[in-house]
């Protein structure tokens, strides 16, 4: 997948870089839009060669947007106009930064920042393999499989021994259900034996599952998906708990109408989102990619009881996806069924193994809402905390963890 990597888009990603999606508009925003809107200017940015000197306060005053906000947007702009980057170690040390900062963005499931952070990591740096590297993963997470793939490929042709492109491509066709394919990728991959022996597990094949197993529990020994693992292999076999824990946590879906409604979903359109999830399901009713998005947007739109239907059905063949799970649970919420909510989210953050999962947050900031209407302000501050540190982005979690603080008795 080649980068586009003329001014205007570069732009466009600076915009959601520093004020993300929607809303009100700075200054620097409007001045931005004339920007964007002013060939001469455009033009301007490839042209302008005699002051490159400027480009350390540049790279430093982007840095400090980073950091600050929408705070820093101006002076970054300002800055930006009269220049374009080029390749160097200072553009790789910015894109380094945002590559970083993607993978921090679609963690806490702020995906449109996430593309936005990796494209212009890309742009700045396009033979960087990190950048390509979090572009795949916040592609791939934000519901673009194809577009995953393909910058993950980049990265073998930017570097043909860069093995962790093999395992994040093995870990793409596991999750749309090509396991073959997936075994075939991550055999290239030396960082992909625990994902290889689960696979060998759940496809019933111990003889050769149970060595790896045993190597991997001999070094990491406190993984809990290894100790998953290493009790199916004393067992000999995988009982229904165990089998659930190892499936599939998440659903992907190359289909070209799901990815479209995912592209809808995160920019918070989601009654387009809904149309065309459907659409997506009239013709593969079994994408359960569309079938969890779907339930997505019509918990979104207000229609928690549809939308508890559709989590229902992907959690029929797909028991293991944080996403339905967390997804049925917040429905639950939604309509007073707070005890199946909380006993979901309980589930997820301590009987389930991947604690690094971007659903987690969301299930703390459940958890700690939940403790917070029952005025347990202590419950909901702890809760909240482990919310804000998985999602920084959230100002509802951030804004209830205060109140609870506010709340409690000073010490």
């Amino acid at each position: 997948m080649e980068s586009d990597r003329s001014p205007v888009l570069t732009l466009k990603n600076l915009r959601l870089l520093f004020g993300g999606r929607g809303g009100w508009k700075s200054d620097g925003t409007e001045r931005l839009d004339g920007f964007l809107a002013d060939p001469a200017l455009v033009r301007s940015l490839r042209e302008d060669d005699l002051r490159r000197k400027r480009l350390p306060l540049i790279l430093t005053s982007l840095l400090v947007g980073l950091l600050l906000g929408a705070g820093g947007m101006l002076l970054g702009l300002y800055l930006w106009r009269p220049v374009s980057f080029q390749s160097g170690a200072s553009a790789a040390m910015m894109a380094r930064i945002l590559a970083s900062q993607a993978q921090t963005a679609w963690r806490a499931k702020e995906l449109d920042q996430a593309v936005s952070h990796a494209q212009l990591a890309v742009e700045l740096a396009p033979n960087l393999v990190d950048a390509w590297d979090a572009l795949a993963l916040s592609l791939f997470y934000s519901g673009q499989t194809v577009k995953a793939e393909q910058a993950a490929q980049k990265c073998l042709k930017i570097d043909a021994g860069y093995t962790r492109a093999y395992l994040l491509l093995g870990d793409f066709s596991f999750y749309t259900g090509a396991w073959k394919q997936a075994e075939a990728y991550w055999r290239k991959a030396p960082d992909a034996k625990r994902n290889l022996a689960g696979l060998l597990l759940l496809e019933n094949r111990f003889e050769e599952a149970t060595p790896r197993v045993r190597e991997l529990a001999r070094d990491r020994p406190d993984d809990p998906m290894v100790r998953v693992m290493r009790e199916a292999v004393q067992l000999g076999r995988l009982t229904p708990e165990l089998q659930r824990k190892l499936a599939p946590d998440f659903v992907a879906s190359r289909n070209p109408d799901t990815a479209e409604a995912w592209d809808l979903f995160w920019d918070g359109r989601y009654e387009e989102a809904s149309a065309v999830f459907s659409r997506a399901l009239s013709k593969s009713p079994r994408d359960g990619s569309a079938i969890i998005g779907r339930g997505w947007c019509l918990l979104q739109i207000g229609s928690p009881r549809e939308a508890q239907s559709a989590f229902d059905q992907a959690l029929a063949f797909w028991p293991s996806s944080y996403s339905a799970l967390n997804g049925r649970a917040w429905t639950n919420k939604a309509l007073g069924q707070t005890e199946g909510a909380e006993a979901i989210w309980r589930q997820l953050v301590t009987d389930f193994p991947r604690s690094e999962e971007m659903e987690i947050p969301s299930c703390y900031k459940g958890l700690g809402t939940l403790h917070y209407e029952r005025g347990d302000y202590v419950g909901a501050s702890y809760y909240l905390t482990r919310a804000r540190l998985g999602d920084p982005f959230d100002r509802e979690i951030t804004s209830l963890l205060r109140s609870s603080l506010d709340r409690q008795a000073v010490p």
